[in-house]
C-alpha cells in the first residue's frame, strides 16, 4: 500500500507548511503530499486564513526533491483549462516530473458567491470538467490542438514545453458518485480517490465494483487506475492503522490521511512511522 497525506493551507502559515513538506520529503515514507483547492475555508468561518493551492504547489516543487504532490482536488471553476494546463506543465518542470493533477467540479457556494466566481448547475459543471480533461490532455500530448465543445473552444493551440512526465502528469478524480463521478474516473483517471466521509469499507467496495464495471463498458483495464481512500484525521495513529488494514482488505492500494487544520507538524511524522511498521 502507498501512503500520502493532505496538509490544508487553512490556519497554517507558510513556515509550518514548508517545514512539514521538507521533513516528509526526507523521511521517505510518504509517497505523495496533497493540498486542497479553496479560496474560502470549506468547513470553517470565511474569516479564517487560507492560501491558494497552485502557488503553494510551485513552492513545494522547488522546496523538495523526491516526494510527489498535487491537488486533491482543483476546483475546475477557478481557472480556464488552458491556463490550468500551462500552470501544471510549468510545475511539472520545476519538480522534474513529480506533479499529479487532481481536478473536480468545484462546489463551495460561499466562496464562489463572495468572490464573484460563477458556479454553474451541477450537470454543467460536469460537462465543463469533461472538457477540461480533454483540453489538458490534448494540449499536453498533441503538437497542435483544436477543440470545440459546449463551453470552450481552442483553435490551432500550440503548447510548449510539453510535460516531463509522459504522456502527461497523472489525472486524479476524487469522489464516489455512482452516476457521474465514477464514470468520469473510468474514462479519465489514472488515480481514483474515494472520500471516507463516514467510515464504511462496504460502501467503498460497492463503489470500486462500480468503477470496474464502467471500465469494462468503456474498454479500459481497471488495473490502470490507482485506487485510494481519503479520511480526515487529527493525528490518531491507531485510527490510521485500522483504516489502512480495513480498506486494503477490500481493494484499496493507497491510503490518504487528511490532517485537519491547523496542521500539527508532528502528526505526519508520527502517523508515517506507524504506517511504515505495518
Amino acid at each position: 500500500m502507498r501512503y500520502s497525506f493532505k496538509a490544508w493551507s487553512q490556519d497554517t502559515g507558510w513556515p509550518t507548511l514548508v517545514a512539514t513538506w521538507e521533513r516528509a520529503d526526507k523521511q521517505g515514507i510518504w509517497d505523495v503530499v496533497w493540498l486542497n483547492d479553496h479560496l474560502y475555508p470549506p468547513k470553517s468561518p470565511p474569516e479564517r486564513p487560507i492560501m491558494e493551492a497552485w502557488s503553494l504547489l510551485a513552492a513545494l516543487a522547488a522546496s523538495t526533491t523526491q516526494i510527489r504532490f498535487g491537488t486533491m482536488v482543483t476546483a475546475n471553476t477557478f481557472r480556464h483549462p488552458s491556463v490550468l494546463a500551462k500552470t501544471a506543465v510549468t510545475i511539472d518542470h520545476i519538480s522534474n516530473g513529480r506533479l499529479e493533477i487532481g481536478i473536480g467540479t468545484g462546489w463551495h457556494e460561499g466562496e464562489h458567491a463572495a468572490l464573484g466566481i460563477p458556479l454553474p448547475s451541477l450537470p454543467e459543471r460536469f460537462q465543463r470538467l469533461e472538457e477540461t480533461f480533454t483540453i489538458v490532455h490534448g494540449l499536453m500530448t498533441e503538437e497542435v490542438f483544436d477543440f470545440e465543445g459546449e463551453h470552450h473552444r481552442l483553435s490551432g493551440a500550440r503548447f510548449e514545453p510539453k510535460p516531463i512526465q509522459k504522456p502527461r502528469p497523472p489525472f486524479v478524480v476524487g469522489g464516489a458518485g455512482m452516476r457521474r463521478t465514477i464514470p468520469l474516473a473510468a474514462r479519465w483517471a489514472d488515480h481514483w480517490n474515494y472520500p471516507d466521509y463516514v467510515y464504511d469499507p462496504e460502501d467503498f467496495a460497492v463503489k470500486l465494483k462500480r468503477l470496474r464495471e464502467v471500465c469494462a463498458d468503456v474498454g479500459r483495464d481497471p488495473a490502470e487506475i490507482e485506487v485510494s481512500v481519503q479520511f480526515r484525521s487529527s493525528g490518531d495513529v491507531g485510527e490510521a492503522l485500522d483504516r489502512a488494514d480495513a480498506y486494503e482488505e477490500v481493494g484499496a492500494g493507497h491510503l490518504l490521511v487528511s490532517f485537519v487544520p491547523p496542521l500539527d507538524p508532528q502528526s505526519p511524522e508520527k502517523v508515517a512511522e506507524a504506517l511504515s511498521s505495518r
